[in-house]
């Protein structure tokens, strides 16, 4: 559970290097055809969401901040889905070091997902929750370390965030959304980050499960909780009314998804959809084809391979399949959206990265964008200029880009992918 010894090093030279480039009069970022930069275009600097300074306030009181959008819903632009050819005028795909091709990267086949209806907010297709549409979403923070891999429960994620859990080149961690399927244990459970909460607040008032935290992001939690962003119950609060551990190590942390909807649903309401899906058959205006991506999220290689049987991508990382621990089923995701982020130093803590997703004033996050649904990725840009909203997907021409229907997962990476 210790942060990497060099993060605080880092920090200070990133922001050494920032300030000459603002009095340069400018910002230096790698940048791909589109002109966007890898980094995103916000500033650096010790902001907490929403860019407000922590200051001198101590915990209990209220920290000031955006609020909530309008009745827990954020506002985004509906995608027009096209039946388009790919363009060849468009750039070329994003090219790294070639992938290995030696490894076998395909296991057992991943969970169906439910298709009884169109009526999941967050995956656009059906449920087998005992809980129903109106259940709760339910946001778990789950380790992605060495000692941690296979998971528990994290292939029944209606939608998975991917982050760095300490500096840049540490292990990633998850932020893991379930709501539309049946699954109780989930684990190995880990401790929150600041980067989290403006992940939560576009889903309206979901339940947020985490180990703990140190004491200034366990503040900002409650702060975030006070202001009705989400309900959080960490392991400190709960206890062993939700939580269970198979050992006492830092990865032996499990929790009951089932118990924290019968604790908390009654102060919680399902969630707002996050993307706009598309109907079968179509595909984005400015979409190519694609079979495969590899990324890099904080220190881990990980990525995505289409499987045409099953018409998900399937997960692999560290050179073999990524799969559920109970069943030994792949990860599957319909939708893999890759968006270029810069990280900061956290205003909880320096040594620990925090994803800059979040506006800082007059000026919108934003960053590069592959999104991948169906057999294809589109390339353009990401940007959220409000607390609240959700990620604006565009095309290189500006256009709203869908996705095809069903689990999705979001990497919020430094570098850019290789897409091939």
């Amino acid at each position: 559970m210790t942060d990497v010894a060099d993060g605080k090093a880092k920090v200070d030279a990133k922001a050494k290097a920032t300030s000459k480039a603002k009095a340069d009069g400018k910002t230096k970022a790698s940048t791909t055809p589109g002109g966007q930069s890898a980094l995103g275009g916000n500033q650096p600097g010790g902001t907490q969401p929403g860019g407000k300074q922590p200051g001198g306030k101590q915990p209990g009181g209220k920290q000031p901040g955006a609020t909530p959008a309008a009745g827990g819903t954020p506002s985004t632009t509906p995608a027009t889905p096209s039946t388009a050819a790919p363009n060849p005028e468009l750039p070329p795909l994003v090219q790294g070091t070639p992938p290995d091709p030696s490894l076998n990267l395909i296991g057992a086949p991943p969970e169906p997902w439910p298709d009884n209806c169109r009526c999941a907010p967050l995956t656009g297709m059906g449920i087998d929750s005992p809980f129903g549409a109106k259940g709760s979403a339910v946001a778990i923070k789950v380790s992605n370390a060495p000692r941690a891999d296979p998971q528990t429960g994290l292939n029944r994620a209606d939608l998975i965030y991917e982050e760095p859990a300490h500096g840049i080149m540490d292990a990633s961690r998850f932020l893991a959304v379930f709501h539309s399927r049946e699954i109780d244990t989930i684990g190995a459970v880990r401790s929150a980050r600041t980067s989290d909460m403006q992940l939560l607040l576009p889903l309206g008032r979901p339940i947020f499960a985490y180990a703990g935290s140190n004491d200034r992001t366990e503040w900002a939690v409650s702060e975030r909780e006070r202001d009705g962003w989400f309900v959080h119950a960490s392991e400190r609060q709960d206890g062993t009314s939700v939580y269970s551990r198979t050992d006492q190590s830092e990865h032996g942390l499990f929790v009951s998804r089932n118990n924290l909807q019968n604790k908390y649903g009654g102060a919680t309401a399902p969630p707002n959809p996050q993307f706009s899906f598309m109907d079968a058959g179509n595909q984005n205006a400015s979409a190519q084809p694609a079979k495969r991506v590899d990324l890099l999220v904080a220190g881990n290689h990980s990525g995505f391979l289409w499987d045409a049987k099953s018409k998900m991508w399937l997960r692999f990382q560290a050179g073999k399949p990524h799969v559920n621990k109970t069943n030994g089923a792949q990860i599957g995701r319909s939708s893999v959206i890759v968006l270029t982020t810069r990280y900061q130093g956290s205003y909880a803590d320096m040594n620990s990265m925090e994803a800059v997703t979040f506006p800082m004033p007059g000026e919108p996050a934003r960053g590069q964008a592959f999104v991948l649904t169906g057999p294809t990725v589109t390339q353009g840009t990401w940007s959220r200029s409000a607390d609240g909203d959700l990620f604006d997907l565009r095309d290189l021409q500006g256009r709203a880009i869908s996705l095809q229907r069903g689990p999705v997962y979001v990497g919020l990476v430094s570098s850019l992918p290789t897409v091939s």
